[in-house]
């Protein structure tokens, strides 16, 4: 059964966004190193500076309609929200100098040390550590934040790394990062340990499918990472020759699975842009035409040796057909769909929807 509703109401369009955008930088980069393309970093970092306008733009547009609204500033939750796109801002725009410095140093042969380079993220990982505190006192999910915040030995390592301060191998510098995946690690077991559990219970079928779900996206994501880390590690080390795509391969994947998991995870911030409600909703009401796709419910048909097949419409004591309506409503789209399924074959004619307009 496939709810388009459901897929559009826990759509989490910030984790889509910043995915997106970092989908098409890995690639180009793993291109610039296999020497495919002779571009500049300037140019192969364009979807971080893109994502980075974003950012800008819709915490500026953002911080307007919040003067603009002072009533807001009575909401808890609204308050939560606005506090949390500034962190985000204040987040991304420490990478934006590190990034912005990278590119110095590699394309115009910087004279800045890499402890230099790397001083934004060495700024970035208390201000990560005291947001992280912050987002689990207010029940706030903080990826990015947690990320910056137990990677800072890391950055260290790396920094006199490329300055051949240390003379450590890759595999020993990224020993941070092999204790951080650890947690992740562990997060696959519990989940996969909780899918068999609800498969053996009597769970509904829906909370069976959502952790099997989660499992699935968890192992996808994880693997993949773990796989590229070490590749990377030997890489660098010198003991394999694999292409630098295929050392990114993993990676894509993991991004991938974080694209399509971000159209079931709730969550994103509503004063991006301005916008003072869900994401989804904004977009319904723009676009009237999607109110139908988006409240309509699509189910396969049944076969006749179904022993639920009389679902359909089929009554016990005749073989004629009775016509099944069934109506989808939802409050917050305002919109009622029907769909009429009156043949054999489960085909469905769908009425054109009736707007409800809401109450004063």
């Amino acid at each position: 059964m496939i709810d388009l509703k459901t897929l559009f109401k826990d759509f989490n369009h910030s984790k889509f966004v910043v995915f997106v955008c970092l989908l098409p930088c890995a690639i180009l980069i793993s291109l610039k190193l296999d020497q495919h393309i002779t571009w500049s970093l300037w140019v192969i970092l364009t979807p971080l500076w893109i994502l980075k306008l974003i950012v800008v733009l819709g915490a500026f547009i953002g911080s307007i309609e919040w003067c603009r609204h002072p009533e807001y500033r009575h909401d808890v939750d609204s308050y939560t929200d606005f506090k949390a796109m500034l962190m985000t801002l204040g987040m991304q725009l420490l990478l934006l100098m590190f990034e912005l410095l990278v590119c110095n140093k590699v394309e115009n042969n910087g004279q800045n040390s890499w402890i230099f380079v790397f001083m934004p993220l060495y700024f970035v990982s208390p201000v990560a550590i005291a947001a992280c505190i912050w987002g689990f006192k207010h029940d706030r999910s903080l990826e990015l934040e947690a990320l910056l915040s137990i990677n800072i030995l890391l950055f260290i390592f790396v920094a006199l790394k490329l300055d051949n301060t240390i003379d450590w191998g890759w595999t020993v510098i990224f020993i941070p990062l092999w204790i951080a995946m650890c947690f992740p690690g562990v997060a696959v077991l519990y989940y996969l340990v909780w899918t068999l559990l609800f498969f053996r219970s009597t769970f509904p079928g829906v909370d069976r499918r959502a952790h099997l779900s989660d499992a699935l996206i968890w192992i996808i994501v994880v693997i993949p990472i773990l796989t590229f880390e070490v590749l990377l590690s030997y890489k660098l080390d010198g003991l394999n020759q694999f292409p630098w795509v295929n050392i990114f391969i993993p990676l894509f994947i993991s991004l991938l699975a974080l694209i399509c998991s971000s159209f079931g995870k709730k969550g994103g911030n509503k004063w991006w842009f301005g916008l003072r409600e869900d994401f989804c909703l904004f977009l319904l009401e723009s676009c009237p035409f999607m109110r139908l796709y988006g409240n309509v419910s699509y189910k396969l048909p049944k076969e006749k040796d179904d022993p639920n097949f009389d679902e359909l419409g089929q009554t016990d004591d005749t073989n004629s057909w009775v016509p099944d309506v069934r109506y989808y409503a939802s409050a917050d789209y305002q919109f009622t769909a029907k769909v009429i399924t009156s043949s054999p074959t489960g085909c469905g004619t769908v009425v054109p929807p009736t707007y409800i307009e809401s109450p004063d």
